[in-house]
């Protein structure tokens, strides 16, 4: 993007027009300048009325481009400051264990923020938050002709499990699954759940309800609340109905996956 100057609205105690000016090393807004190498992460977010760029940088700031938004956060996304590696991509590769016929390998850069990671390329700039990865392993794929070895990342989009795949260098997949697997260590909770306590997890994400839990584990309103709040403060879950009801969290999700994983793997492992 050559230097641009385009009319935004930036959001303080409401939106207000702000004249951008965008260089090859920040951003101008109005007199306040971002320097790329300042901006820690961007995503796209819904806030009063808008559809917006939250960028975050030493404070946060929230933009609404009006028709240059996907042209500014394409360009913000490759030029704030990540760590890049220069990769081949496929995501989604599968959604729920199914193959998706419309994703084809793209050449461009997994790309790690404060708070993120990134597939991106020219036509894709997708944005796995680290709360919403899964699982990190090593996979064989044919790829043209040849049966190579990928990175085969699962990672939550809502509800779905989606699977992406990366192909490059072994020295450079061996490095990604190193700083993957320390991503997902610090994610997980700090607290180790009771076998009853991952069973009612696993429950919630089959779809039970409070009172089905209540019935076939034979425990109370009270007993179940309680582990209920452990989960919310444990970020595994959040609130959903004032009866209390919650929704699994990606983290709840992706502690499910690995107990389905403990308890699929358990024998002759």
């Amino acid at each position: 993007m050559a230097e641009t100057k385009l009319i935004a609205e930036v959001f303080a105690d409401g939106w207000k027009k702000v004249e951008v000016l965008i260089t090859e090393s920040n951003l101008l807004l109005g007199k306040e300048k971002i320097e790329f190498k300042s901006i820690t992460d961007i995503e796209v977010v819904q806030h009063a009325g808008k559809e917006c760029i939250r960028i975050k940088s030493d404070r946060e700031y929230l933009l609404f481009f009006g028709e240059r938004q996907k042209q500014v956060f394409k360009f913000l996304a490759f030029n704030m400051k990540s760590d890049k590696f220069a990769v081949y991509f496929l995501s989604p590769a599968l959604r729920g264990g199914v193959l998706v016929a419309t994703s084809k390998w793209e050449k461009g850069y997994f790309s790690v923020t404060d708070s993120a990671v990134w597939f991106l390329s020219p036509e894709k700039q997708i944005r796995v938050p680290f709360n919403a990865l899964g699982s990190v392993s090593k996979d064989k794929r044919t790829v043209g002709d040849k049966q190579r070895v990928v990175l085969s990342i699962t990672h939550m989009e809502g509800r779905d499990v989606i699977t992406s795949f990366i192909l490059c260098p072994e020295t450079t997949l061996e490095l990604l699954m190193d700083y993957l697997r320390r991503i997902l260590e610090q994610q997980k909770p700090k607290e180790k759940l009771s076998d009853i306590e991952e069973q009612i997890l696993t429950m919630v994400y089959t779809g039970l309800d409070s009172s089905n839990i209540e019935s076939i584990l034979g425990i109370s309103t009270d007993e179940l609340n309680k582990i209920y709040d452990k989960f919310v403060g444990l970020g595994l879950a959040r609130v959903v109905k004032v009866r209390k009801e919650i929704e699994l969290t990606p983290k709840g999700v992706v502690l499910v996956s690995e107990s389905a994983k403990k308890l699929g793997g358990g024998k002759g492992g």
